[in-house]
């Protein structure tokens, strides 16, 4: 099967989405299958992946590491690649980009869904949130029409989609790759290390990090947390980090390769996430995979993977509760152990693999 891939991000932009398709594109390859990959300009750096393709993309004036992409390929251009089947990852003019070429090529159209974009939208324009919120659910219920499925990451976003009239949504989690699933071992809690990864941006709620680790430092002095990533929030979560003198404690080791991670992780403890709208994201299911426990807050949307009291707890946001809970944690070595299994074994369910065979299920009965 020839499958198109559009996207809005895709390397080296890092977040989610862009990591989603990346590891997607290259399971569905060792199952056999030809993917493509539509994806903006990124000034200055070269694709080594022979199946990508670029399309014109403007520089973004809030966040550097978005360009804008302006979806224009040639239709014969892509007529030349014979997809049979095409596969947008985003809304709005890459989704209708997508809508149209499913149409010229008549060929089918499925739509990933990878955010609650309505709710994202109250982040950046609060003051004209109603008019944009409508836009954006009008904008999904036609790309809907025009689409085979709505691939839904979560059963929560199948239920909100259902919610504005849209019927053809299906629940394909998003998957990890194997080299983040390690069984974790016993390891030593001499100094407690709990980490984030992920975006430092508002839409995540960052600031919350510093605000616990004040209040963890309380119980347990010596605690590291580890901070990957980056975003608009850094330098004000690294002034508030000297301002409380959490040096000691609080470590930023911004945007790192991925491949890293699984290294990082086996001597990480926790992994603790304030954002407070999420679907199914990347970072932490590869944080589960390593057997690294989930510390969430109650109505996150995680409440589909951080399964409470068995791959971490859904609390409060409380720092000084959310403080006590770790330190009861680091204070029952067998409990914390026997936690990263459970969150291990849970998090095989959530390979890139089973993802990409889910895929092709649905692209075949098509």
């Amino acid at each position: 099967m020839r499958i198109l891939f559009i996207t809005a991000s895709y390397l080296p932009t890092a977040n989610g989405v862009t990591y989603h398709v990346s590891s997607t594109a290259e399971a569905l390859r060792k199952l056999g299958h030809i993917v493509y990959i539509l994806a903006p300009t990124f000034p200055g750096y070269k694709d080594l992946d022979k199946y990508v393709i670029r399309y014109p993309s403007l520089p973004n004036p809030f966040i550097k590491k978005y360009p804008l992409g302006i979806p224009f390929v040639p239709i014969e251009k892509i007529r030349k690649l014979k997809p049979d089947v095409i596969h947008a990852h985003h809304p709005l003019v890459v989704g209708q980009f997508a809508s149209l070429i499913s149409e010229k090529l008549n060929k089918p159209l499925f739509i990933t869904a990878h955010t609650h974009y309505e709710q994202y939208l109250n982040y950046y324009f609060p003051h004209g949130y109603k008019i944009t919120s409508k836009i954006i659910i009008s904008d999904l219920q036609n790309l809907a029409n025009n689409s085979q499925k709505i691939i839904s990451p979560s059963i929560n976003t199948k239920i909100r989609l259902n919610k504005h009239g849209i019927k053809n949504s299906v629940v394909i989690n998003n998957g990890v790759e194997s080299m983040f699933f390690i069984k974790p071992s016993k390891k030593p809690t001499i100094e407690p290390t709990i980490v984030y990864t992920g975006r430092l941006d508002r839409v995540k709620n960052p600031l919350k990090l510093i605000t616990i680790a004040k209040e963890v430092k309380k119980k347990i002095p010596n605690f590291k947390l580890l901070i990957i990533g980056g975003g608009e929030k850094f330098k004000e979560m690294f002034d508030q980090t000297h301002k409380l003198h959490l040096e000691g404690n609080v470590i930023f080791l911004g945007e790192i390769d991925r491949s890293l991670l699984p290294e990082i992780y086996k001597s990480v403890h926790l992994f603790i996430t304030p954002s407070m709208s999420e679907v199914m994201p990347i970072s932490i299911l590869e944080a589960m995979a390593s057997g690294i426990p989930i510390i969430a807050f109650k109505k996150s949307g995680l409440e589909e993977i951080v399964i409470d009291r068995k791959t971490g707890f859904i609390l409060e946001d409380n720092p000084k509760k959310i403080a006590g809970k770790i330190k009861n944690l680091f204070s029952n070595k067998t409990r914390l152990y026997k936690l990263s299994l459970n969150t291990h074994k849970y998090a095989l369910n959530f390979s890139a693999e089973n993802t990409a065979k889910k895929l092709v299920d649905i692209y075949k009965k098509v």
